[in-house]
C-alpha cells in the first residue's frame, strides 16, 4: 500500500501524462476526480493509514503544484472512504497530528482534522482527549480550530455530555468511595482467608488499583474540562451558548465542588522529568480548573459589569476555598440572577443535588437555592 501511495504521487514527476493529471486535479471541476474518487475505494480499510502516511510523506517532496493535487487526494481519502475508516479514526487523527509537529502544511492538516470531525466526531473527540495534561500548543490548536468551525457548539455539546457520563460514575466521590472501599475491604477478607495469604497485601493491592481508578477518572475530567475551555475561547456564537449554559454550567460547578478541598493526586510512576514538565500545573488544586472554566464560560454569556462585580467581591477566592465555599455560591447565583441566567432549566439540573449523596453537592444546592430564594422574596417574584 505504501508504495502504491508513493507511486501515486511520486511517479508524475518522471511521467508527464500523471504530472498533468496531478496538476488537473487541483481543480475541483476536473473530471478527472472521479479517477481519484475510484482509486481511493479501492484502498482497503486496514490499510487506511499506511495510505495515508505515505501521501502525506509525499509533501516533502513535491512541486508546490503537486501539493495542492496530494491535499486533494487526502480530503478525497477522507469523503470517500468515511465509512470504511470508522475503526481507523484513531491512528488517522495520531497520523495527522503527527505531521502537524512537523509539517509547514498546518491550515491544510487542520481542515483535514475537521473534514474527519464532520463524519467521525464522537470517536475524534475520545481520540483526541487522549493527549496528555498539559495540553501542548498542536493539541490547543487543534480543539480551538473545531471550536471555531460550523459545528463548534455541537462539539462543545459532546464534551458535555461526555462530562456528565463521567459525573454518573460515583466512583472516587466521598459516600460512594466509602461503600466501595467497605466492599472491597470484606471481599479482601474473606479471599485472604480462603487462599492463606496476608490481609495487608491485598489491602496494599486494593489501595493501589483504587488510586490508580482515581487518577484515570479524575485525569480524564480534567482533559475535557480542559477542552471545553478551548472550545469555548474559540466559539463564536454567544446565543448558542447561553442556550447550552444551564447543562454546561451545573456540570463544571459540580466538579469544583467534588474535588473542593483536595490535594491533587500524583501518579506512584511519576517521573522528575514529568513532575518538571507540569511546572504549575502541580501548584495549583483540582478545583482551579473547573472554576477557570466556569469563569471563562461566563465571561462570554454576561456582560463585562457583572464579571467585575464577581471579580471585586473574590468569588473566584471564595469559591476554591472550602470554609468560604458556601458564600461564594450565594454571590455567584446572586450575579446569575441579576444576569438572567437562572432559568427554569438551571434549576431543574441543580434540584437534585439538594438530595445527593455527596454532603459537598448538598452544600452548593443549599447555598444556591438560599441565595435565589431569599432574593425573589426581596424582589417581591416567585419561582
Amino acid at each position: 500500500m505504501r508504495v502504491f501511495a508513493r507511486t501515486c504521487v511520486c511517479v508524475p514527476v518522471k511521467l508527464p501524462f500523471f504530472s498533468e493529471l496531478l496538476e488537473q486535479s487541483c481543480d475541483t471541476v476536473s473530471p478527472v476526480l472521479t479517477s481519484l474518487q475510484a482509486v481511493c475505494k479501492c484502498i482497503p480499510p486496514a490499510q487506511a493509514t499506511d495510505f495515508l502516511t505515505a501521501v502525506l510523506d509525499s509533501l516533502l517532496h513535491v512541486t508546490p503544484t503537486r501539493a495542492r493535487a496530494v491535499r486533494k487526494w487526502v480530503f478525497i481519502f477522507l469523503v470517500e472512504c468515511r465509512k470504511e475508516i470508522l475503526q481507523e479514526v484513531p491512528k488517522i487523527l495520531n497520523t495527522l497530528y503527527t505531521y502537524m509537529q512537523q509539517s509547514t502544511h498546518r491550515p491544510f492538516l487542520l481542515r483535514a482534522v475537521f473534514l474527519l470531525a464532520h463524519f467521525h466526531q464522537e470517536p475524534m473527540i475520545s481520540s483526541l482527549l487522549q493527549k496528555g495534561l498539559p495540553m501542548d500548543s498542536d493539541t490547543m490548536e487543534l480543539w480551538r480550530s473545531l471550536g471555531k468551525s460550523i459545528f463548534g457548539i455541537q462539539i462543545l455539546r459532546c464534551l458535555v455530555e461526555k462530562l456528565n457520563r463521567a459525573g454518573n460514575n460515583r466512583l472516587g466521590t466521598d459516600d460512594s468511595a466509602c461503600e466501595w472501599h467497605n466492599r472491597q475491604t470484606a471481599l479482601e477478607t474473606l479471599t485472604g482467608a480462603v487462599l492463606g495469604r496476608p490481609q495487608g497485601v491485598w489491602g496494599a493491592r486494593t489501595v493501589l488499583c483504587s488510586r490508580a481508578t482515581r487518577l484515570s477518572q479524575k485525569g480524564q475530567l480534567r482533559r475535557i474540562t480542559r477542552a471545553i475551555s478551548e472550545v469555548v475561547l474559540a466559539l463564536s456564537s454567544t446565543e448558542e451558548l447561553r442556550q447550552l449554559l444551564p447543562h454546561l454550567l451545573p456540570s463544571l460547578l459540580r466538579w469544583a465542588s467534588e474535588t473542593l478541598g483536595e490535594e491533587r493526586l500524583l501518579s506512584p510512576m511519576s517521573s522528575w522529568r514529568q513532575l518538571f514538565l507540569e511546572g504549575q500545573v502541580l501548584e495549583e488544586k483540582p478545583c482551579r480548573i473547573f472554576l477557570s472554566a466556569i469563569e471563562l464560560v461566563l465571561g462570554k454569556c454576561m456582560a463585562q459589569k457583572w464579571m467585575r462585580l464577581l471579580m471585586h467581591r473574590a468569588v473566584w477566592a471564595r469559591l476554591e476555598d472550602p470554609l468560604a465555599h458556601p458564600e461564594g455560591v450565594c454571590l455567584l447565583s446572586r450575579v446569575l440572577l441579576h444576569a438572567g441566567l437562572v432559568s427554569p432549566c438551571l434549576v431543574k439540573n441543580l434540584l437534585p443535588w439538594l438530595h445527593s449523596c455527596s454532603v459537598k453537592l448538598r452544600v452548593t444546592a443549599t447555598a444556591f437555592f438560599a441565595e435565589i430564594s431569599q432574593d425573589c422574596r426581596m424582589s417581591g417574584t416567585s419561582e
